[in-house]
């Protein structure tokens, strides 16, 4: 089964989902996710192989790794309703993301990041507000407002799928806002950090023969026509609802 899960997409989509019962998020947004794992697969499977075959430093291999794997958790706790975690996770990954773009011009630098001697989130950081990563800095900052927030309570549970989250959200707001629709938002997000990531791990693994997300035509072998337009669809309703707000 291990095998089948690192050489065959369907099959670790397919493990994954299966983790838990299927949800509202799995009902509405099936093709998004697909779309997403198909990514998610193909970048775990790029990184294990470039530090097996020694194409690349074993530990750029296994950072750009851990990277694509951070992902999982964050579709998760969207799947079962927990979007201020997810939120806290996210932020996070945009840590995780600033490291891999700022490894891959620091090459030298890698052994001592990885054996633990050195911690560059400042130079990470400063890196990714110089490089030409839309909104990452706005974004950032947007979650550490949630991640670092002073409001017990509220902070853990506002926009989570509970009893709690419904009470806390109704005497915040009154708004009629569900869950479907904060999940549209945070899928929206975790694409977002995928095309970030992706062109970063690619060069970090050095591999310039994969086109990065959302070019890569390979995507027909695994993900049904439908399942495409889908997500294509998804992205343009996130266009037209944000693109007034991004850079």
């Amino acid at each position: 089964m291990l095998n089948k899960i690192r050489s065959d997409a369907v099959a670790f989509r397919e493990s994954f989902l299966s983790e838990t019962s299927p949800t509202m998020v799995d009902r509405d947004y099936g093709a998004v996710l697909r779309v997403i794992l198909f990514y998610i697969w193909r970048g775990c499977s790029f990184s294990r192989k470039a530090g097996l075959t020694g194409k690349t430093d074993p530990s750029a291999s296994l950072i750009s790794l851990s990277a694509y794997e951070a992902t999982l958790g964050i579709i998760q706790l969207i799947r079962i309703g927990y979007h201020a975690d997810a939120i806290v996770l996210i932020r996070a990954l945009l840590e995780r993301i600033a490291i891999v773009g700022w490894l891959g011009e620091n090459r030298p630098l890698l052994s001592r990041y990885f054996s633990g001697e050195l911690k560059p989130y400042k130079e990470a950081f400063t890196w990714a507000k110089k490089k030409p990563l839309p909104n990452w800095v706005s974004l950032y900052s947007t979650f550490s407002d949630v991640a670092h927030s002073r409001i017990v309570g509220p902070a853990g549970h506002i926009n989570n799928r509970s009893e709690i989250g419904f009470a806390f959200r109704e005497v915040r707001t009154g708004d009629t806002i569900g869950d479907t629709e904060m999940a549209h938002e945070l899928l929206g997000l975790v694409v977002y950090s995928l095309v970030i990531l992706d062109p970063l791990a690619l060069i970090l693994i050095e591999n310039a023969e994969i086109q990065p997300l959302p070019k890569d035509i390979c995507l027909v072998h695994y993900i049904s026509l439908e399942d495409i337009e889908k997500f294509q669809i998804f992205l343009q309703e996130l266009k037209n609802r944000f693109e007034g707000y991004s850079n």
